[in-house]
């Protein structure tokens, strides 16, 4: 039917001219992305409409709509004449306000908003190296005040809901405890013992906090009648868990046994099945590596959270679907520059976050192997960002191999300790992406590990003859990754990843493996042979605990029982040992569990290998200091020097618009 000389429901040729009929469009007319416009659209209220019956994602926006939404957002400045014809030319949109709220450069985590982002709350040291880091709240734009003392690795830090009280967890009575504190000053009150990671639900009906005590993972508390519940008991492992909008659901990384990655499950407080949101795995195949210690925070439809890739460390952004729980998109990185943005909290469209120098490099000192002493200054052998691990060095201590990004991607570097020349590992020997290397006392083979993208933890090792030229992947999946080659045939291996780490043996001709030491209740790593080949050095750690250093005599006929581990020192970890097997180098908990400042070191008896005297302090760092948060940077001593990794952990917080 026809009406006016046009046909009945069809719009007027200038409302088709003036309609856009695509995200493309729909950018191109606001002369920015699709990614920006979409996100306006989500987040801001840009008019965009969807067609009706048509396939989904088609949408369309009116032009006159577009320029009044963008009228509405003007900033209150001046517009040239010319440009006023168009809304794009006469106001672009405001950058993300970009604030620096900390001004010490000192050594600074775990920022926390007020719910209206007029207050912040932080673990520091306010630059006074070697001391203990406390907690400090200060107001955006105002002085920074102290709230605690002479507590011991405060972390994890938030704020109740009516912004009265700051949570945090600290250590005490030999595990980590949580505590809260009045805003405004005063004594701070124990709230939940073996526990940490505390979050209060918006509505401050629950706290929620990870428990390191049997069953350990995620439970909830009801704060008006003492009602608790323990609502991941299948879990072996939960690293952080934040609140969705509602206080219905928690969302948590965690394992869900020991032979899965780590992934972010949804949980509901009623005792429901956990639903797993596949995030963690998506992120994996794209590249990332998500830390799982640093906190996570929610906005709107969004998880924020901390991770690494080829361009750094930042913080990002990742849309889930409220109902499914899906990832929905791609992830946004929300910081940019050349230094590390990490520890995120968001509140009232702010982000906070630290931004640290990305200078994690590889460095060594003059060592006197009659008095076990360094001389000299240190040296710095590497220079670029990114991160640095897993120290290597062959028998006779004249090659080292480790592992860095520094390169714009995961690269093995083979180091010549004689003439300081340097070469990576060539990329045609296996797959890309190698990590974990372990060089064999000969120097002609290098052990090496590749990433697992997928659910479940898979630990594939591949060799690599570096006289000929080729490489073999012993097996897809050989149940740990390289520490160190006994000999030529067999090799050290820790399983990585669960609470529980366990070290195991590995026939690298037939890809078997079977247990060396583990213990029923702590974890062991960082696991190094004596020179002669008769002992193995480790640290131990309870849930919660602080670790400590242990010898043990080694057989490779039976597992390591636990009643021969000989204790070297209760609060340290990284051991090494010097090249005569005399002294055991290692590093002591001062004043931050992740980050050390200092290297000492105890003789053992030539046989017992029993402690004889006290240990001595070998070297203390100022400025910088081994970021022990990352697995295997245990330093290597080589003749007549000490190689460690090394890095500038001085920082500030900013805050920048959401």
């Amino acid at each position: 039917m026809k009406s006016g000389g046009r046909e009945e429901g069809r719009e007027p040729d200038h409302a088709i001219r003036d309609r856009l009929d695509s995200w493309k469009a729909i950018a191109s007319y606001l002369d920015r992305g699709i990614r920006t416009v979409q996100r306006w659209e989500r987040e801001e209220g840009l008019p965009v409409h969807r067609l009706a019956h048509a396939k989904r994602g088609s949408v369309y926006a009116d032009r006159a709509e577009l320029a009044a939404w963008w009228e509405s957002r003007r900033l209150t400045i001046a517009v040239a004449p010319a440009a006023a014809s168009s809304p794009v030319a006469a106001v672009p949109p405001a950058e993300p306000r970009l604030e620096r709220i900390t001004n010490t450069s000192a050594t600074t985590y775990f920022p926390a908003l007020s719910s209206d982002a007029r207050l912040i709350a932080f673990v520091s040291d306010s630059g006074a190296d070697g001391q203990p880091p406390q907690i400090w709240v200060q107001q955006i734009g105002g002085q920074a005040i102290r709230l605690t003392t002479n507590q011991r690795d405060c972390l994890d830090v938030s704020f109740s809901p009516d912004d009265t009280r700051i949570l945090f967890t600290a250590r005490g009575d030999n595990t980590r405890n949580v505590y809260d504190v009045p805003t405004l000053g005063g004594p701070s009150r124990l709230l939940k013992r073996a526990a940490h990671g505390a979050r209060i639900s918006r509505n401050g009906t629950w706290l929620a906090y990870l428990s390191l005590e049997a069953p350990a993972g995620l439970r909830v508390l009801r704060i008006d009648t003492t009602e608790e519940r323990a609502l991941t008991p299948e879990f072996v492992e939960v690293s952080t868990a934040t609140w969705l909008p509602g206080d219905k659901h928690l969302l948590i990384q965690a394992r869900i046994d020991q032979k899965s990655e780590p992934e972010y499950w949804v949980v509901p407080i009623n005792g429901e099945p956990a639903v797993n949101t596949g995030l963690a795995q998506s992120l994996r195949s794209q590249g990332f590596m998500v830390f799982p210690p640093f906190p996570t925070d929610w906005v709107r439809d969004a998880l924020i959270f901390s991770a690494a890739t080829r361009d750094g460390i930042g913080v990002w952004r990742h849309r889930l679907s409220l109902e499914t729980f899906a990832p929905v998109g791609a992830p946004e990185r929300l910081t940019r520059g050349t230094e590390l943005g990490w520890f995120s909290s968001v509140a009232a469209g702010r982000l906070a976050f630290v931004s640290t120098r990305s200078d994690m490099n590889l460095w060594s000192i003059g060592l006197d192997e009659a008095t076990g002493m360094t001389i000299g200054p240190l040296r710095r052998l590497s220079r670029g960002p990114g991160i640095l691990q897993f120290l290597s060095m062959t028998g006779d201590g004249r090659t080292l191999a480790y592992f860095s990004v520094r390169a714009g991607g995961p690269d093995v570097f083979l180091r010549n300790l004689e003439d300081g020349s340097e070469t990576t590992l060539a990329r045609e020997l296996g797959h890309p992406g190698k990590s974990h290397p372990a060089i064999s006392p000969s120097g002609r083979q290098l052990a090496y590990a590749t990433r697992s993208t997928g659910p479940t933890a898979l630990r594939p090792v591949s060799i690599a003859s570096l006289s000929e030229g080729t490489a073999r992947q012993l097996c897809d999946d050989c149940g740990g990754r390289p520490r160190q080659w006994f000999d030529e045939r067999f090799m050290l291996i820790e399983t990585f990843g669960a609470r529980l780490n366990t070290l195991l043996v590995l026939d690298t001709e037939t890809g078997k493996s079977r247990g060396l030491l583990a213990s029923a209740e702590r974890s062991v790593t960082n696991p190094r042979i004596s020179p002669d080949g008769g002992w193995i050095a480790f640290d131990a750690a309870g849930p919660g605990a602080p670790p400590g250093v242990f010898v043990a005599p080694l057989s490779m006929s039976a597992p390591i029982a636990e009643s021969t581990w000989i204790p070297i020192d209760r609060s340290a970890s990284h051991p090494f040992w010097s090249r005569d097997g005399g002294l055991l180098y290692y590093v002591p908990i001062t004043p931050f569990t992740e980050f050390r400042r200092e290297i000492r070191a105890r003789r053992l008896a030539g046989r017992s290998k029993q402690p004889a005297g006290e240990p001595f302090l070998v070297l203390h760092f100022d400025e910088v200091m081994m970021p022990t948060f990352l697995a295997g940077t245990a330093p290597v001593a080589a003749p007549d020097q000490i190689l460690f990794v090394l890095g500038d952990f001085h920082g500030d917080i900013w805050t920048t618009d959401v």
